[in-house]
């Protein structure tokens, strides 16, 4: 029978993750093994506050379902995550290794960040007589980044060396861009370079060495350049970078041998990491001699961000241009069917059962929600290349069975999400693409706040066609009121002309409405409005519009579409008779209706062709007065 093993991450290093992986697929292959790999990532929003909702992706998972676990639990850093795993690990009572961060009740493998830099350091001093170093880290607080400036400090002592604390530094990140700025900054025309520099870990020692090009600083020979990661762009570098291997791979190989060992028992273990020389710290080092192939490398990563960029950019567009949520749901799923380079060849873009009913959600912001509950949509699946239709999955399930297949798999799951609202997910099947460059992140981002623009839209979109409702509402009758005749009558007129269909207008007026005001009171005249303007809506067809002309005066205005020729101005007053005869009122309530008929092709306006209905309506008035 199949195993599976759930892996729970952050993806912000890139590298080690990269590595970390490389190191599973070498351990499960041939052994029928499916590594599921639920990774996250936490971000500071605009407003200051650290997002950590991507970590919901660990809700998906039910522990009992694999057969081990693997936290990359230093790369998760939060406490109160880690906790909350830890305990639903132990209760599941499934083989469970945390990596680089010890767990209570679990087996640790970690790797030995201390022992390649104290043998890197006395490398610099014993072979290439360094004595001055200066020391760069990030403000990051992870174990591996303390033992690696204690193997620092303790080769210095060693040796008899004072440590220089002026030339350590800790700066706001250990990013690329984040250590260019700040070596750009210090290294000044004065100021004294150190003989090296140690960097705690490659994407600092590439920054400095670019500065270092920069200005003119040969390395080796003006200054020595150290790293730390083994980062695949060292090697090939000119100068190349001096750094250390942190066998990411071996503890990744060892961890997966570690849970089917058959050893119940949480135990400790450190795989050591090596010092890799290479031209930046002075030794000779066979580099790469091939410019070019450095160069399309370079330009090959370039052309795929700038697509993947693009894709991003098209994703927005299906959700601003959608009209509503058939439109949206037909566009995501044609559009990822053509074009999914970076989703793989196999993925399923999930939703909550209830996510259409979220997306015309008028609220103005979603509440908290962590959840997936317990079915999820597929909106988009792709499965061979091959587009399949949208089905419901028992969240429980986590992929489609046609997605499961014979031999090892790595499935990756993303979560989508805004702020602290949890949508749905992302799964795709044998592709670490998401994994480069933090695609990953930027494609959850970017696909959540997609939803929440269409949802804010669609909101927005609501509130103006309830404030146009409430603009052109005469309160009293429930008619439209003379700003609806501007806002909505006009239109409809002009489209039925457009359209070649004739325009039906009814005009109603109450007859004997002052006599029912002087001696009944404003409150019988009140009555009187809404007895006959209800008499006319529950009688016209719904889709016509029903206007309060004046105070007593009503205007209807149809069209000749399924209008068989109805005689309404008799049907209103039917309708009204019934309405009256059951409420004894101490007056006589009727009114004078007069029609006209406007074809698509008259000439007339609304304006004049209310006149006219006017005009109709008013000698049967003439008449009822005479009669009355």
């Amino acid at each position: 029978m199949k195993k599976k093993i759930a892996v729970l991450t952050c993806g912000w290093s890139t590298y080690f993750v990269q590595a970390f992986i490389n190191g599973l697929i070498k351990a499960t292959k041939d052994k029928n093994i499916d590594v599921y790999l639920f990774t996250a990532y936490n971000y500071t929003e605009y407003s200051g506050f650290l997002n950590y909702t991507g970590f919901s992706i660990f809700n998906l998972i039910h522990y009992e379902d694999f057969d081990g676990v693997i936290v990359l639990s230093d790369l998760i850093g939060n406490a109160r995550i880690l906790e909350k795993e830890r305990q639903k690990i132990l209760k599941a009572g499934i083989p469970a290794i945390t990596i680089n961060k010890a767990l209570t009740g679990l087996s640790c493998i970690r790797v030995d960040n201390y022992t390649g830099l104290y043998e890197m350091m006395e490398h610099m001093i014993k072979v290439h007589g360094i004595k001055n170093f200066a020391y760069v880290s990030g403000h990051e607080t992870s174990i591996d980044i303390a033992e690696r400036y204690k193997a620092f400090r303790t080769a210095l002592a060693d040796n008899n060396i004072t440590i220089d604390t002026s030339q350590v530094y800790t700066i706001d990140s250990a990013e690329y861009h984040c250590a260019y700025n700040f070596f750009e900054e210090l290294i000044t025309s004065d100021y004294k370079l150190p003989e090296a520099f140690i960097c705690a870990n490659d994407l600092t020692a590439l920054a400095l060495a670019k500065v270092a090009l920069d200005k003119g600083i040969k390395i080796p020979d003006q200054l020595k350049i150290v790293g730390y990661d083994d980062i695949p762009i060292t090697s090939v570098l000119k100068p190349s970078i001096s750094t250390v291997q942190n066998n990411t791979e071996q503890v990744a190989i060892e961890a997966v041998n570690r849970l089917f060992s058959g050893d119940e028992e949480a135990h400790h273990l450190k795989i050591k990491s090596k010092p890799i020389y290479r031209s930046s710290c002075g030794c000779k080092y066979d580099e790469i001699k091939d410019e070019n192939a450095i160069m399309l490398d370079s330009l090959d990563e370039s052309y795929k961000k700038e697509k993947f960029d693009r894709q991003l950019e098209r994703v927005g567009e299906i959700f601003t241009e959608a009209v509503d949520v058939f439109t949206l749901l037909t566009n995501v799923d044609s559009y990822f069917a053509k074009s999914h380079f970076y989703e793989g060849s196999d993925f399923c873009i999930f939703m909550k059962s209830d996510w259409t009913s979220i997306l015309i959600n008028s609220s103005e912001n979603l509440p908290q929600n962590l959840s997936y509950g317990n079915q999820v949509q597929s909106i988009s699946s792709v499965q061979n290349n091959i587009k399949y239709p949208r089905e419901m999955l028992n969240t429980r399930d986590l992929i489609p069975e046609k997605m499961k297949s014979e031999g090892s798999n790595i499935f990756l799951f993303l979560p989508i999400y805004h702020h602290s609202y949890v949508h749905g997910y992302f799964v795709t099947k044998n592709n670490l693409e998401m994994i480069n460059n933090h695609y990953g992140y930027l494609w959850t981002r970017n696909f959540g706040s997609s939803i929440e623009d269409f949802r804010k839209k669609n909101m927005y979109k609501q509130m103006s066609q309830q404030y146009l409702r409430l603009s052109t509402r005469d309160a009293l009758s429930g008619m439209l009121n003379r700003q609806g005749l501007e806002k909505l009558a006009k239109p409809f007129f002009a489209q039925n002309k457009k359209t070649g269909l004739t325009t039906v207008l009814f005009f109603v007026d109450i007859n004997k409405m002052k006599f029912i005001n002087d001696q009944f009171g404003h409150l019988h005249g009140d009555l009187a409005v809404k007895t006959v303007s209800a008499a006319v809506m529950e009688t016209v067809p719904k889709n016509w519009l029903c206007i309060r002309y004046g105070g007593d005066e009503f205007l209807v205005v149809g069209n000749s579409k399924g209008y068989n020729g109805d005689d309404y101005c008799l049907k209103i007053k039917e309708r009204l008779s019934q309405k009256t005869q059951v409420m004894h009122l101490p007056y006589n309530l009727s009114v004078s209706v007069g029609t006209y008929n406007v074809p698509s092709q008259s000439p007339l306006s609304l304006e004049e062709a209310v006149e006219n209905v006017d005009s109709l309506m008013y000698s049967q008035k003439q008449e009822f007065h005479r009669n009355n």
